[in-house]
């Protein structure tokens, strides 16, 4: 979950991490894993980007909730 200095307050962006981040460790909860397609998170990893850390080109996705 995205959020700001406020702890009491988030916003519904998520995160696919690609790699250990120890420092989200305690901060954030992990709420899903990719089952397949990671090659899919690699290539949106691997994208061109700007200064900014932002993918050149717009980058969308389907994603599919399964409530078990």
């Amino acid at each position: 979950m995205a959020r700001s200095q406020d702890p009491n307050r988030a916003g519904s962006q998520f995160f696919i991490v690609v790699k250990d981040a120890a420092f989200l460790d305690g901060q954030y909860t992990a709420f899903g894993k990719v089952l397949s397609g990671m090659t899919v998170a690699d290539q949106i990893v691997n994208a061109p980007r700007d200064r900014r850390d932002n993918p050149n080109e717009r980058i969308e996705m389907k994603v599919k909730v399964i409530n078990r």
